[in-house]
């Protein structure tokens, strides 16, 4: 039986893994190995280079130091990086085609390496670390689309593993009964969590603010608009 871990970066991610391991971005920044993890058989960066320079300079620093006996997926192969393959996006949109149309709803990187894992015919996945709660788009557009994914997996025969700290695919209560769920679920869907979530809904409104990890030009300050008087005082 064949065994995918994906490795993501929540808390515990490197504990525990199974079969193979496919790991993400910066990884190495959340485990204690640091930059020595070396137990990972494929890595997934897929941002443009400019991107991953800016917000994760060390991380294209370690993929110009690998020796290419694994796969680094990046948007492209790079002459500087060994490993480097470009992930196989048109034939995994054409493989998923709906409607039609090829497949477009691919909200994160998680998205991505599971829509891969399903297109090699893997047998079990497991989500470690993969948590999707930390910051207001992970929580929105990303925990979907990583739910439809998980579900187009178990749909088509692949056991997907998710563990108890995971909050993916949890609910606290069974709606329509309205009756608690099982006790598992409230280590991931918890109070506390949701009081994060309100501090992060405040600092969203202070001015400026920039949401973390977005691939945004340096921000340059304009002078303020004109005002222009009531219209009582208008000659």
């Amino acid at each position: 039986m064949r065994t995918v871990t994906i490795l993501g970066k929540a808390p515990r991610a490197a504990a525990l893994v199974q079969g193979e391991v496919w790991a993400i971005n910066d990884l190495q920044t959340h485990i204690h190995e640091g930059w020595l993890f070396d137990q990972w058989d494929r890595w997934f960066d897929l941002h443009t280079d400019s991107h991953i320079k800016k917000h994760r300079p060390l991380a294209w620093e370690w993929y110009q130091r690998s020796d290419g006996h694994r796969p680094i997926y990046l948007h492209r192969p790079y002459a500087e990086i060994a490993g480097s393959v470009a992930y196989p996006r048109d034939d995994i949109q054409t493989l998923f085609t709906v409607g039609g149309h090829p497949c477009e709803y691919f909200t994160s990187s998680v998205d991505w390496m599971l829509a891969l894992a399903i297109s090699e015919g893997v047998d079990r996945v497991v989500l470690h670390g993969v948590d999707l709660w930390d910051a207001p788009h992970e929580r929105g557009d990303q925990r979907c689309g990583a739910h439809y994914w998980i579900g187009i997996a178990r749909g088509r025969g692949i056991d997907v593993e998710i563990p108890d700290e995971s909050s993916l695919c949890k609910a606290t209560r069974l709606y329509g009964w309205f009756n608690s769920t099982s006790d598992r679920n409230f280590s991931s869907v918890s109070m506390d969590r949701f009081l994060e979530q309100v501090r992060e809904a405040k600092l969203m409104q202070a001015p400026g603010y920039v949401a973390p990890g977005l691939d945004t030009a340096d921000i340059v300050t304009l002078a303020p608009a004109p005002v222009s008087p009531p219209l009582n005082d208008r000659g």
